[in-house]
This record gives C-alpha cells, sequence and structure tokens, in this order.
C-alpha cells in the first residue's frame, strides 16, 4: 500500500533531523520573541564622576572647613571682563583659632578656596595670636571688602587684571576686639595699636606673594591688600610694602 505523499514528507524531514543530531550540530533553538526581551533599565541614569577640577575644589573645601573656617561652595560669578573668574570660589565667614574662639568675616569675602586656606591660617596663627598678647584682647571680627572684583589693578583703564578678579586677593580695613577696639589700618591709637598692626603687617609677607598698605601707594592708604597671586616665572618673588 502506497503511502500519502504528506506522510511520507513528514518521515523525511525526520530521518534529515536524526541525521544532522547524529553529527553532533544539534538544531539552535528559536529565536526569543520580542515580548519576553529584557526590560530596559529604569530609573534616573547614574551621574557622572566629578572632574578633577571639581574633585580638587571638593576636597579644598572639605580640609578648610575640617581645619575650622566656615565656608560655603558658592556660585561662580559672572565675568564681565576677561580673565575674570574664580576656579573654586567660597564665601568664608568665620575662623575659629586654636583655643575654639571664633574671628568673624562679616563682609564673607568670596575667595578662591586656595586664598581662602592660606587667609584662614593666616587668621588663625597670626592675627589673632598677636592682638591677645600685643593688646591683652581677643580678636572678634576682621573686615576685608568683598574679596572678588572683576576689575584691573588699582581700577587703573589698561592695567593687568587683579588679583581679585581671581578670588585670590582681600583688603584688610580694620581688626575688631573684644573689648569693642577697632585698629585701623589707614591709623591706630597709641604706640600698643601701632606696634600690633606693624608686627602684623611684616608676618605676612611670610604668608602672602604681595602685601601693600598704607605708605606703598595711594591706592592703599586706608587697606592692607594681600594675595597670593605668583609674580612673573618666580613663585618666590614677593612685594612687600
Amino acid at each position: 500500500m502506497r503511502l500519502p505523499a504528506l506522510t511520507f514528507l513528514v518521515l523525511a524531514l525526520g530521518r534529515a533531523a536524526v541525521g544532522v543530531a547524529s553529527a553532533g550540530e544539534p538544531p539552535l533553538p528559536p529565536p526569543r520573541p520580542p515580548e519576553l526581551a529584557p526590560a530596559a533599565p529604569s530609573g534616573p541614569s547614574p551621574e557622572p564622576p566629578p572632574s578633577p577640577r571639581e574633585g580638587a575644589a571638593s576636597a579644598c573645601i572639605a580640609q578648610l572647613v575640617a581645619g575650622g573656617a566656615r565656608a560655603e561652595a558658592a556660585p561662580a560669578p559672572a565675568a564681565s571682563a576677561d580673565g575674570c573668574g574664580i576656579a573654586a570660589p567660597v564665601r568664608l565667614s568665620s575662623v575659629t583659632l586654636l583655643g575654639g574662639d571664633m574671628v568673624s568675616l562679616p563682609d564673607e569675602p568670596l575667595l578662591d578656596c586656595s586664598f581662602a586656606a592660606v587667609l584662614a591660617d593666616y587668621v588663625r596663627l597670626v592675627v589673632a595670636p598677636l592682638g591677645e598678647a600685643m593688646l591683652r584682647a581677643k580678636v572678634a571680627a576682621i573686615e576685608t571688602g568683598p574679596g572678588y572684583e572683576c576689575r584691573t589693578q588699582d581700577r587703573i583703564a589698561g592695567a593687568k587684571i587683579s588679583a581679585h578678579a581671581k578670588g585670590l586677593a582681600v583688603d584688610f580695613v580694620a581688626i575688631a576686639f573684644a573689648d569693642k577696639r577697632r585698629v585701623l589700618v589707614e591709623r591706630q591709637t597709641g604706640a600698643d595699636e601701632a606696634a600690633y598692626f606693624r608686627a602684623v603687617r611684616s608676618a605676612a609677607c611670610g604668608w602672602f606673594t604681595t602685601v601693600l598698605g598704607p605708605g606703598a601707594d595711594a591706592f592703599h592708604a586706608n587697606n592692607m591688600h594681600l594675595d597670593i597671586e605668583q609674580h612673573g616665572a618666580s613663585a618666590g618673588y614677593h612685594i612687600c610694602e
């Protein structure tokens, strides 16, 4: 009896499959249906790692705060001229002294973190201890001006961009004491105050690359300018006037 053509075809395909399997090459599984494909992960994408510059700024602020300064990261100021801007802007509002007392910076200057660290140490290790030793009173506050200003040196048109325009400078105007005395940079009352300011000014030359005060020029008759900007190619060149 002859098999129907359809039955013959099924038997032939079965023998072919057995032959392939016996040759050690099992048939591939069918492809995964699209509806069973794994779903895309949900939720927000992970934050990109901080850039080296951002990482250095964060480390500087953490070290500044750990050292006893009250400082907060600040938005980068808008630059109105070429050369203005701050790499790691912070607002410095106070410095905690070694004994636990605090020196306020009521102007809350906007500074680059690298400069804020130097300034905080200078206040903690020089300005406050000398005040207590020489004037027998605790330093309570220091008036510094705004710190950052996008301008040229001495505000002279065409001059070089100031260290203030990079957040690397402040101008001391007065030092206030807990006994209500206020020692002005412009003038001091009595020999003790004058000796104290001379000591503070002289010591500053070891901490900053530029120190300019009364007698240096007309622009600093009533303030003491302090900055850490490098002069020329030599990191060891200082201006102390």
